[in-house]
């Protein structure tokens, strides 16, 4: 229930039917982890710029249509960006991971601030990372 997909259920019960279904609920577990894992790489990837690297094509049930939409996607931004701005992109994915490995993760650094001014909008840590990502695109065209 807590997203931890590295337990498993006990598989040694007196009745076989029990014992089927604690193994098929295990397969479905590393099925589902081995999935997430994929899509993980593959939008780790992404998040460094790599607009070449996809999902492999093994995926079925529900994870077929989010294999498939998601190299889909990376294509089409691939093609829409052309080469010279697929590394245009790749540049600015490694700037904005450099200024981001300067964040501090830790809960103090994303707690919201309250303006003095009633005109001004209160900053939130969406906000500023969003500047943040304006400003390291800051120039890049297609």
């Amino acid at each position: 229930m807590s997203g931890d997909l590295t337990r498993r259920m006990k598989a040694d019960y007196a009745d076989p039917d029990l014992c089927r279904s604690a193994a098929i609920l295990n397969q479905l577990i590393v099925s589902i982890g081995d999935n997430l894992s994929d899509f993980d790489d593959a939008m780790v990837a992404l998040a460094e710029g790599d607009l070449h690297r996809g999902m492999r094509d093994k995926h079925r049930g529900a994870f077929g249509p989010l294999q498939k939409n998601f190299n889909l996607a990376i294509a089409t931004v691939r093609t829409v960006l052309g080469e010279q701005g697929s590394d245009q992109f790749t540049d600015k994915a490694a700037r904005f991971r450099r200024m981001l490995s300067s964040v501090r993760s830790d809960e103090t650094a994303f707690a919201i601030r309250i303006s003095d001014e009633d005109s001004r909008p209160i900053p939130s840590p969406p906000h500023d990372l969003w500047l943040k990502l304006a400003d390291a695109l800051d120039g890049f065209s297609v």
